[in-house]
């Protein structure tokens, strides 16, 4: 398998692009007219780097939706990294070699693909980025007669954010809005309370936003999803025993299942 294999590129415009790694996981390239903005950085497999060079010659940063291995791998590669400061530990966290080498194994496994010895040892090195500036809410990226706008969406992550392009009507979600569940159930995580707040102050700006971009599953999804993980929360809020248990590996989640997605969510993280 070669480099060329690990990645699909999707134009979304003329200057904003999609691209999707090998094990599910959606980065976004967002150029404006003086840089750009690699919005996630994937599971960290070789040829993010030439392949982005590639789209654009603008300077790149990386801004990350969150700190979890699969949206941070490939962060190293480029200059400066962007997170919000909650995250910074969590990101951290993602890169012991061996923590990485069971991960690769399980997608590897999971997806009945392989990456290749070459793959193997380049996603087992990567390394935590250097270069790291915190993000916080409503600071806007500008890029060139094009900015992105931060918003905190703390549930999935405590450092969780989503990022806004107003002119193009771009929401690019990560974790916090998929066609799928929310996992709310990590050490790491918040409160379904949580999940409400983010929908409701992402159901504010809807007049703004016209394509969601999450980081895994169905793309595009309906702005109306966001309707459904507020209705979805609100259902957990007024009765949590509403979901079934699930049995994982180490302890367990509640999922409740609503319309297509989803909040999996402890008896100990509901209410803040």
């Amino acid at each position: 398998m070669t480099t060329q294999d690990f990645y699909i590129v999707k134009q979304l415009d003329a200057h904003t692009w999609q691209i999707g790694d090998l094990f599910d996981t959606y980065l976004y390239l967002i150029e404006g007219e003086e840089r750009a903005i690699l919005f996630d950085a994937g599971n960290g497999l070789p040829g993010i780097k030439e392949l982005v060079k590639k789209l654009t010659n603008r300077p790149v940063s990386v801004l990350l939706s969150h700190g979890h291995y699969d949206h941070t791998g490939s962060a190293f590669e480029f200059e400066q990294t962007l997170i919000h400061k909650e995250d910074e530990e969590l990101l951290g966290s993602g890169f012991s070699t061996a923590s990485r080498a069971d991960s690769l194994c399980s997608y590897q496994r999971r997806f009945d693909v392989e990456v290749g010895e070459d793959a193997f040892r380049f996603y087992c090195g990567a390394k935590p980025p250097e270069n790291i500036q915190y993000i916080r809410e409503n600071e806007r990226i500008e890029l060139g007669k094009r900015s992105l706008r931060i918003i905190e969406t703390p549930a999935h992550t405590r450092g969780s954010i989503c990022a806004l392009d107003e002119e193009q009507g771009f929401l690019f979600s990560g974790d916090t809005v998929c066609d799928d569940e929310i996992l709310v159930y990590f050490p790491h995580s918040t409160y379904v309370e949580d999940v409400r707040e983010a929908g409701k102050k992402l159901a504010e700006m809807k007049e703004s936003i016209r394509t969601i971009c999450p980081g895994h599953h169905r793309f595009p999804i309906p702005v109306s999803i966001i309707d459904d993980y507020i209705q979805a929360a609100a259902d957990i809020l007024a009765n949590p025993k509403i979901g079934r248990m699930v049995e994982l590996e180490e302890g367990y989640k509640i999922l409740y299942s609503y319309k297509t997605i989803g909040i999996s969510y402890r008896k100990d993280n509901v209410y803040k």
